[in-house]
């Protein structure tokens, strides 16, 4: 493959330097140059790999924490992207599998396929649950709260799916909310996956969960191990903002 100028890859990095080098080496070894990457204050040696990495040209440094979403976006700005299709990828994530050419060709055979996605793995090869119905509110909350685990959950059956794990998403800029501007701001963390896949339906578009290709992730629910952190209370926040923004069309979905 594949440095394919059609696809503009994301990620935003904080802290991350236990898993940075296998992304890194994931991306060189598929020829995925049409990287960009937002490091968001890492203080662990992170910054130092992205400096030394060949991605070092499309390297965007805060030194502020904030927003998912508004991280992404800046990228998107910063280096005056315009791509067909952009690629949300998670530091803590590698693969093995050019599963980057099988997203494309599928979004090429369909133009009404808003966002599509890839089986994500456990690094032990074990199936992660990230193709999933939209939830409802006490749904969340037992989540949060620790009453509904992750191993009660179900895969939902694809192709066609509610929403996606926004660790590895490949998303059409039919679904840019204007230049510049992919992902709701408003979120600080969680729900922009499940924002932008709702947008998608919402736009007559399909989320596409793609069973013939895989990506890795090392996945770590920190807001489900303690009722207090602060990324339980962005979650639960950002819970009440999807369901302020979307209400009615929201509830009514399906109907």
């Amino acid at each position: 493959m594949t440095n394919n100028n059609d696809i503009a890859i994301l990620i935003v990095t904080h802290n991350h330097v236990e898993y940075i080098d296998k992304l890194i080496d994931s991306l060189i070894k598929f020829n995925l140059f049409n990287t960009f990457i937002c490091d968001a204050l890492s203080t662990d040696g992170t910054l130092e790999k992205l400096k030394n990495s060949p991605f070092k040209d499309n390297l965007l440094i805060k030194n502020e924490l904030e927003g998912f979403s508004k991280n992404n976006n800046d990228l998107i700005r910063h280096f005056d992207i315009k791509a067909k299709y952009y690629l949300l990828l998670n530091p803590d994530t590698f693969f093995d599998v050019n599963f980057v050419d099988v997203l494309y060709n599928r979004m090429k055979l369909d133009s009404n396929i808003g966002v599509i996605t890839p089986i994500l793995k456990y690094p032990d090869g074990r199936l992660q649950i990230t193709w999933k119905t939209f939830p409802n509110f006490f749904t969340v909350v037992k989540k949060r709260f620790g009453i509904l685990k992750s191993i009660n959950e179900i895969q939902m059956k694809g192709p066609e799916i509610d929403w996606c794990l926004g660790a590895c998403m490949l998303i059409s800029s039919n679904l840019l909310k204007k230049e510049g501007v992919l992902l709701d701001e408003r979120y600080r963390l969680y729900c922009e996956d499940i924002d932008i896949c709702f947008e998608a339906h919402q736009k007559n578009m399909k989320v596409i969960g793609e069973d013939s290709t895989y990506v890795y992730h090392n996945l770590n629910e920190k807001s489900s191990n303690n009722i207090l952190s602060k990324y339980n209370i962005w979650n639960i926040t950002s819970i009440f903002k999807f369901i302020f923004k979307w209400n009615i069309k929201y509830f009514r979905r399906g109907l």
